[in-house]
């Protein structure tokens, strides 16, 4: 990749702070804030151990049951049915909390067919790990499927309308920089904007409709930035060198970066070579941060 000051040459990526969510087990884990296009969802929780949601002639149940791979702890089960015909069932994450968790919520997010998605997230339990999200959601032949998400740090992610056509989408961040060069509360992740298309999770974070969400998060992230040039924090120009780049801005934010690490001991960081980024393990040594950051933009797919 070639920095070039006239922007013919772009980075892609974009980039968030990471906030560590402590989830209310006690009353149960909450989603993120609704969008405006009118879904209904609900959270198990003590007073909850049972919720349903009904529409479009689409029921949605979600309760605590065991699974039949794991008889000492429940975790949430989701049952969706149609006309009275059952047509999903699908267990999440143990938490291994006797408190009822999870979340289940109807969404508009698909244009391509005739039914709401459906959206299920549970969470496994620990500090700063992990939501599990799966979308249902019917095919070209409107049979009902379960796409898996992925899991995510903290709540996951959150589910609303972010650039105003009526359509929900959801925004998390990438795990991947969480840890990779520092520790997690010194870390920021690009944002990652993700829906389903067609019965397949589809990576939207790109388009540029999205680019007034990636300012907004750029704003955020530079409240941190003097205290990251004072005493060099590689965890957070990670994240914020992405960000900067999926705005066109990857020359400055990399010079930025570099006048920064003037003066940084640095201990290196374990990598594969810059011409060589997928190497094997016995290819594998140690670079300073520049060299190792390169290196994870381009495995990581933001160079």
């Amino acid at each position: 990749m070639v920095f070039r000051r006239n922007g013919a040459c772009r980075w892609s990526g974009l980039g968030g702070l990471v906030a560590s969510f402590l989830l209310a087990l006690v009353t149960g884990y909450a989603a993120g804030p609704a969008g405006a296009a009118g879904e209904d969802r609900a959270t198990l929780s003590d007073v909850l151990p049972q919720v349903t949601l009904t529409r479009d002639g689409i029921t949605a149940q979600l309760s605590m049951a065991y699974p039949e791979s794991n008889a000492t702890m429940k975790a949430p089960k989701l049952e969706i049915s149609v006309g009275g015909k059952r047509v999903v069932e699908l267990f999440g994450e143990a938490s291994g909390w006797e408190t009822p968790q999870g979340t289940v919520g109807f969404y508009e997010m698909d244009p391509t067919n005739d039914t709401p998605e459906i959206v299920f997230t549970s969470y496994s339990g620990g500090a700063h790990c992990c939501t599990q999200v799966y979308v249902m959601s019917t095919n070209a032949s409107g049979a009902w499927e379960s796409i898996d998400f992925g899991m995510y740090d903290g709540e996951g992610g959150e589910f609303s309308d972010i650039d105003g056509d009526g359509l929900i989408e959801m925004s998390t961040y990438d795990n991947a920089f969480l840890y990779a060069f520092d520790c997690y509360a010194c870390s920021t992740a690009p944002m990652m904007i993700l829906t389903a298309r067609g019965g397949r999770r589809t990576d939207i974070t790109r388009e540029a409709r999205f680019e007034k969400a990636h300012r907004a998060r750029l704003v955020s992230m530079n409240a941190g930035l003097n205290a990251a040039r004072t005493e060099f924090s590689p965890g957070f120009f990670a994240g914020w060198v992405a960000q900067k780049a999926l705005l066109g801005e990857g020359y400055d934010a990399w010079e930025t970066m570099k006048s920064a690490y003037r003066g940084y001991r640095d201990e290196g960081f374990e990598s594969c070579p810059t011409d060589k980024p997928n190497c094997s393990e016995r290819e594998r040594g140690t670079y300073p941060f520049p060299a190792a950051l390169t290196v994870f933009l381009k495995e990581q797919g933001y160079l």
